[in-house]
């Protein structure tokens, strides 16, 4: 009798533990993840655009460095930052994930998985001076790590700009870890030492923000709800906090605060506003909440905000000319091709998904050729536009 009480008491406490975790992945809903699973590999080739595809172990086998150090506030010295080559080294990684993912290469799963012990063996990226913690007394507190932007130009050193890329590079191979690789040789001694590496940062990382909803991944509630997702903790709180800020800070007409005045960079940060919220959106799908009433009114004209921005700049003028912390635009915007868009271009994908017959899905289907949305990973290493994008032509 004594026995079968442990039993049920260990069994109800496995169970209610297990019963947070509220869908299999934390950023994409079962429903989808089941649909791609029963893809065929020659459908999810195709409409990844893996046909032509190399894996560039010659960049990936440079490995990730000890430390970033040299940023400055612009952050457009990367080729002078010790450690830079970073930004290359996952870029890669993350696009052989993804197409391991799409043709089930098992010889290749392994290497990457084997890549991913050698970085955790060697402590990589864990000699970057820290500057954000979870320690609100800590965060962002050193003088070194305030000092950013004293140089109009924003060529200052920015050493919080290092620890933000380390961490963000981190997180997202956690994210990739847990998506491809957790039940991948799940016996092998190796998942101890790469699990190590990825909790040895979770102490850096500040807690969700109550204040800054877009940026740093979501206001950092990204990895605050992957974290309580992996630990089978409640985080439904989180993402309806996250929720609610966004909705908030995504106006009645469409545009974001403080984003889409961004000057001659407002459709830049519109864009990003949008892969984020759109991300947010699909967290809250799998955990099966509901979107704030007014959100999806608003969220259409934000998308036709950056159609027409992209269309036609002068569209976007009218945000743009309050230039808030910007350069002016006078009708010109900074942003590349949106097939050639490779950062905050998820959203591209989800969106033909969540709304397959508007007609903006029907104009990115037409324009999305040979785009770089398809082979990358850069929001949070998973390959979101792969999936969406091989769900939304089933």
């Amino acid at each position: 009798m004594r026995k079968i009480l442990v039993f049920l008491i260990v069994y109800f406490f496995y169970s209610s533990s297990y019963a947070y975790q509220l869908s299999e992945n934390v950023f994409v809903p079962n429903s989808i993840l089941q649909t791609y699973n029963s893809l065929s590999k020659e459908h999810k080739i195709k409409y990844c655009e893996f046909n032509k595809y190399k894996t560039r172990f010659d960049i990936i086998d440079k490995d990730l460095p000890q430390r970033i150090k040299g940023f400055n506030s612009r952050m457009d010295n990367i080729d002078e930052v010790e450690g830079g080559h970073f930004e290359d080294v996952f870029q890669q990684f993350s696009k052989a994930t993804i197409f391991m993912s799409a043709t089930d290469d098992q010889i290749l799963k392994e290497r990457l998985f084997d890549k991913l012990f050698i970085w955790a063996s060697n402590d990589a990226l864990t000699k970057t001076k820290p500057c954000y913690s979870s320690d609100k007394q800590k965060n962002l507190k050193s003088k070194d790590c305030k000092s950013v932007w004293k140089d109009k130009d924003g060529q200052d050193p920015a050493i919080k700009f290092d620890d933000a890329s380390t961490l963000f590079t981190i997180l997202n191979l956690n994210y990739i870890y847990d998506f491809y690789f957790k039940r991948f040789k799940i016996e092998d001694n190796r998942h101890k030492i790469i699990n190590k590496w990825f909790k040895s940062f979770y102490k850096r990382i500040p807690n969700q923000s109550i204040n800054d909803f877009y940026g740093h991944q979501g206001g950092w509630s990204f990895p605050n709800v992957f974290i309580k997702h992996s630990q089978h903790k409640k985080y439904k709180n989180n993402i309806k906090k996250v929720l609610k800020g966004m909705n908030k800070e995504l106006l009645k007409d469409g545009s974001f605060k403080d984003r889409t005045t961004r000057g001659n960079r407002a459709l830049h940060y519109h864009n990003q506003s949008l892969a984020e919220l759109f991300l947010v959106i699909e967290m809250a799908y799998a955990a099966n909440l509901d979107l704030p009433k007014n959100m999806e009114t608003k969220l259409l004209k934000a998308v036709q905000i950056f159609h027409e921005g992209y269309l036609d700049p002068m569209s976007i003028e009218p945000w743009a000319k309050k230039k808030y912390n910007s350069q002016p635009s006078n009708g010109n915007q900074v942003f590349r091709k949106i097939n050639r868009q490779g950062y905050a271009s998820g959203w591209f994908h989800i969106f033909q998904v969540r709304y397959p017959d508007h007609e903006i899905s029907k104009w990115l289907k037409k324009v999305l050729v040979d785009s770089s949305s398809l082979k990358n990973g850069l929001e949070i290493g998973i390959g979101i536009g792969c999936i969406y994008n091989a769900v939304a032509n089933n």
